[in-house]
C-alpha cells in the first residue's frame, strides 16, 4: 500500500528567528572585538598617557573602529558563504575539465581579481596625499594620477603568483628554485634602485605591496583553489599543498611595482627643491606630467601651495566636514561595488560557461556576495573614519617622545590680535626673536610670533600649540627608546591578536607531528613581526636607505632557504602572510606616513617591508633548531638500538 509522505514547512516565528541568529552574530562580532580590541587600546592608551596627548575626534574614531568591527565580521561572513563555496568548485572542477592553459589564464584572472577585492588595498590609493611631488615625483605620480596603474601592476603581480602556484600544485614543484630565482631578480633591482633618486624613493613602497596583497580576500581563494587542484590531480605533497602561494603572492608584487617605477621614470622629473618646483625652474613639461596637464599643475598649486603660504586661514566649515563624510560614504561602497561585482561576475561566468557546472545553494551565494559587498564598503568607511585616523594620529605625535612639535589639531585662533602685546628677547648669537603671552584657564604661556600667522584684514592670528620633547632633550636617546619600544610593543601584540596566526599555528603542530609547538611558532613570528616594525620606524626616523635594511635580511633568507626543508620552508615563508591582516596594514601604513609627515622625510614607507621579512627570518631559524634537534634524537635514538643489539648478541 502505497503511502504519501506531505512535506511540510516548519513556521519560526520571529523571537525564535532572533534566538538562532544573535548567538552566531554574538559569536562572529567577538570574534573581530578580539582582533581589534588589543591594537587599538594600545595605540589610545600610549597616546593619551605615555604622549600625553588626547584624541582628537574621540567618538568620530570610536564610531569608525565600531565599524570596522562591523564591516570586517559581515564581510568574512559574506566572503565564506559566498566566494569561497565558489573557489572551491573551482579548484576541484577545472582540472578534470579543463586544459593546462584554461587553468593558467583563469588563474592569473583570480589573482588579480582577488587583489583588487582586498580591503586594505584601497589604502594605497589613499596614500599619496602626504607626499610631495618635488620631492618623490615618481611616487607622487604612482600614488596620484596614477594610482589605478599600481593597483592594476600589484593585480598582475599577483595573477602571476598564482599561475606559478598553480604549476607548482599540478607538476609538485619545490618553493626553493621559484624564492631563489625571485630574490636573485628583486635584490639586484632594490639596489639599483637605490642609485635613482626617484626610484629609491618607489622602493619602500614596492616591498609594502607585497604585504598588502596577502589579505582575507585572496589568501583563502587562493589557497582553497590550490588545495582543490592538488587533491585533483593526486600530486599532493603531504599536508603542505596548501603552502607556497600566499609567498609568491607577495614577491611578484614587488616585481611589478619596481617594473612600473622603470616604466615611468623618464617621464618625470628628478626630486628638486620647493622653490625649483612653484617656479618651474627645471623639467617644466615632466613637472606638468605629473598632473596631466599645466592646468594640472596650477591647480595643484592654488589648492596646496597658495594656501599653505596664505595667513590666517579659516577651519573648514561644518558643511565642508559634511560633504567630505558624504564623499568618504560614497567612494567607500563604491569602491567595495567595484571590487566585488567584477571578481563575482568572473567566477559565475566561468563556472557556467566554460567548465558548465551547476552552482549549488545559489540563494546562500547571493547572500555570501551581498554580505560581503555590504561588509567591505561598512569596512571601508570605518577604515577613514576610525582607524585611519587613529594611525596617523598616534604616528604624527609619536616624535613628540623626543622632539617639539606643532599639535594642528589643537590650533587656536585668536581674535582682536593686538600687535603691540608682541615682545622682543634676544638669542645668545645676538638674533633677536619675538613672542607674546596666551593666558589659558589660569597659566601663561610665552608664545612665538610669527607674522605669516597673521591675518591682517580679519585681525584673526593662527596659533598652533608646540608638544614635546616629553622624554629627555631634542632628538634625545630616551624619547627615541620609547618610540622603538612602542613600535616593537605594537607588532608583537598586534600580531599575537591574529585570528590567521593561531590556526596558521594548530596546522603548522599537525604537519610537524607536534615537533613545531604552536606556541613557538606564534611567538616566532611576533617576536618577528615587533622587530620588524621596530626596525621599519627607525629606517623612518633616521632616514636609512630601505635598501641597507632589506638587503642583509634576505641574503641571510637565501642562505637559510637552502639549508632548511621543505617543509619549514613553506611554512616559514607563508608565515609572513598572516601578518599582515586588514586591521595591521591600514594602521601600519597610516603610522608609517604619519611619523613620516611629521618629521618631514620624503615617504613613510617600508614598514610593513620590515615586518614581513623578519618572521621569515625567526620561523626559518627556529626550523633550523627544531631540525638540528630531531637529527640529534634520531641519532641518539638510532645509537641507543645499535647498542642494545650488540649486547644481545654478545649474550
Amino acid at each position: 500500500m502505497a503511502t504519501n509522505h506531505k512535506e511540510e514547512n516548519i513556521k519560526i516565528g520571529f523571537s525564535e528567528a532572533l534566538g538562532l541568529i544573535l548567538p552566531y552574530v554574538r559569536q562572529k562580532l567577538t570574534e573581530q572585538i578580539k582582533s581589534v580590541f588589543v591594537i587599538v587600546t594600545y595605540l589610545i592608551l600610549f597616546q593619551v598617557f605615555a604622549l600625553h596627548v588626547p584624541i582628537i575626534e574621540a567618538s568620530t574614531i570610536a564610531f569608525g573602529i565600531s565599524l570596522v568591527v562591523f564591516g570586517l565580521a559581515f564581510f568574512l561572513e559574506g566572503l565564506f558563504l559566498g566566494l569561497m563555496p565558489l573557489g572551491e568548485t573551482l579548484g576541484i572542477r577545472l582540472p578534470q575539465k579543463s586544459n593546462l592553459a584554461t587553468i593558467l589564464i583563469f588563474s592569473f584572472l583570480l589573482g588579480g581579481g582577488t587583489t583588487l577585492a582586498e580591503p586594505a588595498i584601497g589604502v594605497l590609493k589613499s596614500a599619496g596625499s602626504s607626499v610631495k611631488p618635488w620631492e618623490a615625483p615618481l611616487l607622487y605620480l604612482l600614488l596620484n594620477r596614477f594610482s589605478e596603474y599600481l593597483v592594476y601592476a600589484v593585480g598582475a603581480g599577483v595573477g602571476i603568483a598564482v599561475v606559478f602556484g598553480m604549476l607548482r600544485f599540478l607538476y609538485d614543484w619545490s618553493l626553493k628554485p621559484l624564492l631563489l630565482v625571485l630574490l636573485s631578480i628583486l635584490l639586484p633591482l632594490t639596489i639599483w634602485s637605490y642609485f635613482d633618486a626617484n626610484l629609491q624613493s618607489l622602493t619602500g613602497l614596492a616591498w609594502d605591496c607585497g604585504a598588502v596583497t596577502t589579505g582575507p580576500v585572496t589568501v583563502p581563494l587562493v589557497i582553497a583553489l590550490g588545495i582543490g587542484i592538488s587533491r585533483v590531480s593526486g600530486e599532493s605533497n603531504g599536508g603542505i599543498s596548501g603552502f607556497g602561494v600566499v609567498t609568491l603572492a607577495s614577491l611578484f608584487p614587488i616585481l611589478a611595482v619596481l617594473l612600473l617605477g622603470l616604466f615611468f621614470q623618464t617621464s618625470v622629473p628628478s626630486p628638486m627643491t620647493e622653490q625649483e618646483f612653484i617656479g618651474l625652474s627645471k623639467d617644466s613639461q615632466k613637472v606638468f606630467y605629473i598632473f596631466g596637464s599645466e592646468d594640472g599643475y596650477k591647480e595643484y598649486i592654488d589648492k596646496n601651495i597658495s594656501n599653505t603660504l596664505a595667513s590666517g586661514s579659516s577651519p573648514p566649515s561644518s558643511k565642508e566636514k559634511e560633504l567630505s563624510l558624504e564623499n568618504l560614504f560614497s567612494s567607500s561602497f563604491l569602491s567595495a561595488l567595484q571590487a566585488i561585482i567584477p571578481l563575482t561576475l568572473f567566477l559565475f561566468v566561468f563556472l557556467t560557461f566554460v567548465i558548465r557546472e551547476k552552482i549549488r545553494n545559489l540563494d546562500e551565494i547571493i547572500l555570501g556576495i551581498f554580505l560581503a559587498m555590504i561588509g567591505m564598503g561598512i569596512f571601508n568607511l570605518g577604515i577613514g573614519l576610525g582607524l585611519g585616523k587613529l594611525g596617523n594620529q598616534v604616528g604624527s605625535k609619536l616624535p613628540s617622545a623626543f622632539r617639539a612639535i606643532e599639535i594642528p589639531e589643537s590650533t587656536i585662533h585668536l581674535k582682536n590680535f593686538d600687535t603691540s602685546i608682541v615682545q622682543t628677547s634676544i638669542l645668545p648669537n645676538g638674533e633677536k626673536d619675538r613672542f607674546f603671552y596666551l593666558k589659558e584657564k589660569k597659566s601663561y604661556t610665552s608664545v612665538p610670533f610669527k607674522e605669516s600667522n597673521l591675518d591682517q584684514s580679519s585681525g584673526i592670528y593662527e596659533y598652533i600649540p608646540i608638544h614635546g620633547p616629553i622624554y629627555g632633550k631634542e632628538d634625545g636617546a630616551l624619547g627615541i627608546l620609547v618610540v622603538l619600544i612602542f613600535a616593537f610593543v605594537m607588532g608583537y601584540g598586534a600580531t599575537l591578536a591574529e585570528p590567521a596566526l593561531n590556526a596558521l599555528g594548530i596546522t603548522v603542530e599537525e604537519l610537524t607531528v607536534g615537533t613545531f609547538k604552536k606556541r613557538n611558532l606564534i611567538q616566532s613570528v611576533s617576536i618577528g613581526v615587533g622587530s620588524g616594525i621596530l626596525i621599519g620606524v627607525c629606517k623612518i626616523l633616521f632616514e636609512i636607505p630601505i635598501v641597507y635594511l632589506l638587503i642583509p635580511p634576505y641574503l641571510l633568507l637565501l642562505v637559510l632557504t637552502i639549508l632548511s626543508s621543505e617543509e619549514f620552508v613553506n611554512i616559514g615563508w607563508d608565515s609572513a602572510g598572516v601578518t599582515t591582516g586588514p586591521i595591521t596594514v591600514p594602521l601600519v601604513l597610516a603610522l608609517g606616513l604619519g611619523v613620516g609627515g611629521q618629521i618631514g622625510v620624503v615617504e613613510g614607507f617600508g614598514i610593513l617591508a620590515m615586518a614581513s621579512v623578519c618572521p621569515i627570518l625567526s620561523v626559518l631559524s627556529i626550523g633550523l633548531w627544531i631540525e638540528r634537534n630531531r637529527r640529534k634524537s634520531i641519532e641518539a635514538s638510532d645509537k641507543a638500538e645499535d647498542e642494545q643489539t650488540k649486547r644481545g648478541n654478545s649474550q
